[in-house]
């Protein structure tokens, strides 16, 4: 089946037609922060024009959220003005004439690597993406797991530490707070007594500065820590490692140790990078649609 997918950012709107994970033509633009109308507009012009001369049957769009799936809704997108109780389905399918389905980007993201990528034949999986922030998605089958409010896979809210840093949704010890790459951030810099940035930090570590190392031993244990918890409520066959830092080897290696730590006498599950990188948002929104559109 050959549908269209939408990743909606902050700063850029990427599209693209997909048969069966695969990218036949695509398209980038820079997001409009000059509200909703203008967003719709630039969405349906690049899908207009990727949609001619094609058979693609449904419409994915993956975005930020929080997202009201019953009625097809951007509540809010924090990162983009102006996008507040939208009607995203209703318009687009207005203006496309197609099924449009809407998801969270980050289970978008983490279907694509489920279906296409480097959780294709497991049975379930847990997508975590490791980066300036920490969130997830979880799959069973052809089942995006969202919970009954919709925020299942909200992982790096996760309290890890009563009483420790607090973090973007103003409660403390969350995964995010303890272990992002801005949390790792503010650690060096504290650390350093300068401004310092995550990169930098990765680097001071291979180079085997002892500091470093710790910071970095600190987050990676964390992160660990909130693996081997999802496997005691989630039990995935296999956790796919996205993100930023996730690219980094012997990051993933020691996030991996942390979390076999905290697994003793438990099942353990594999842990492997994710495959399909800038692409695995288009991807995943146009997974969406076409198993949306095949049980409608």
């Amino acid at each position: 089946m050959t549908t269209l997918g939408i990743d909606l950012g902050g700063t850029k709107i990427a599209a693209a037609i997909v048969s069966e994970g695969r990218i036949l033509k695509q398209d980038r633009r820079p997001t409009p922060q000059t509200g909703w109308p203008d967003v719709r507009d630039a969405m349906v012009g690049m899908a207009e024009e990727l949609l001619s001369n094609t058979d693609a049957t449904a419409v994915g769009v993956g975005s930020p959220g929080p997202l009201d799936f019953d009625e097809g809704k951007i509540l809010f997108a924090p990162n983009i003005p102006g996008l507040e109780n939208v009607q995203l389905v209703h318009e687009l399918k207005e203006r496309l004439t197609l099924p449009v389905f809407l998801e969270n980007d980050a289970n978008a993201a983490g279907f694509a690597e489920h279906r296409y990528g480097a959780a294709r034949g497991y049975a379930s999986s847990a997508y975590v993406t490791l980066s300036t922030g920490i969130g997830g998605g979880l799959f069973i089958g052809n089942t995006i797991v969202r919970g009954a409010h919709g925020v299942a896979g909200e992982i790096g809210h996760m309290t890890l530490l009563p009483g420790g840093p607090v973090g973007g949704d103003g409660h403390d010890g969350s995964w995010e707070a303890l272990a992002a790459g801005r949390s790792i951030a503010r650690d060096a810099s504290y650390v350093y007594g300068r401004s310092m940035q995550t990169a930098e930090l990765f680097q001071l570590a291979h180079d085997g500065d002892r500091k470093a190392e710790r910071i970095l031993d600190n987050a990676t244990l964390m992160s660990g820590i909130g693996l081997a918890n999802l496997v005691k409520v989630f039990d995935p066959a296999v956790f796919v490692l996205g993100g930023g830092m996730a690219s980094d080897e012997q990051y993933r290696a020691k996030v991996e140790a942390g979390m076999r730590r905290y697994l003793d006498g438990w099942p353990v599950p594999d842990v492997v990078p994710a495959e399909l990188g800038s692409d695995v948002g288009v991807i995943g929104a146009a997974s969406v649609a076409e198993v949306e559109s095949s049980q409608a």
